[in-house]
């Protein structure tokens, strides 16, 4: 598939409906694009359950690919942020608590992993299959916490360049083991 156009950051998803609708069909979850009153702009919308965790994932003309994971049941106290890093945040890290290293070298260097040191953390950033993913992918920001209401919420946020079946498969296959990860699987 070709570079997208980009123009005023404004991105045509709708280019990306047919392998999104392609993913739902594969993996039998609900597919939608939902457009503007003025039809000027689009949202991609693909929701499943997996394991008793309501996934949702969004993109849109405006903003770029969004997971969200809705765990229905209290999981324990495990809170981690995994996110890109640049040499301020690298240089603010050296003050801040709760930092953790992976065991991959090359992933430190580009990720600033922060969160408490349980089993699970450690298990999602020392997985050479997931911090590979992460780096070949380049993804933006993972991380986890306790909602107020109880439960657990995992998100992502994925940079505007998942423009193939293969790419969002990757992204939904690395969702999934991350769920699994978080429930102790």
């Amino acid at each position: 598939m070709s570079t997208p156009f980009w123009t005023l950051g404004i991105l045509d998803t709708s280019k990306k409906a047919d392998f999104w609708e392609e993913l739902a069909k594969r993996k039998n979850a609900g597919f939608k694009i939902i457009t503007t009153v003025s039809r000027d702009l689009n949202r991609l919308e693909l929701t499943f359950d997996y394991k008793d965790v309501k996934v949702k994932f969004t993109e849109s003309d405006t903003k770029p690919l969004f997971i969200e994971c809705n765990f229905q049941r209290d999981i324990g106290h495990i809170w981690f942020e995994i996110s890109r890093s640049d040499f301020i945040a690298r240089l603010m890290s050296l003050f801040s608590k709760h930092k953790i290293k992976s065991a991959n070298k090359k992933f430190n260097l580009k990720y600033l992993i922060r969160g408490n040191s349980s089993l699970k953390v450690r298990k999602i950033i020392n997985n050479e299959k997931i911090t590979s993913i992460i780096l070949r992918e380049n993804i933006t920001f993972i991380g986890g916490k306790q909602a107020k209401n109880g439960t657990f919420i995992l998100t992502l946020n994925i940079h505007r360049n998942i423009n193939s079946i293969e790419q969002l498969e990757t992204v939904y296959n690395l969702t999934i083991r991350l769920i699994d990860i978080i429930m102790g699987e």
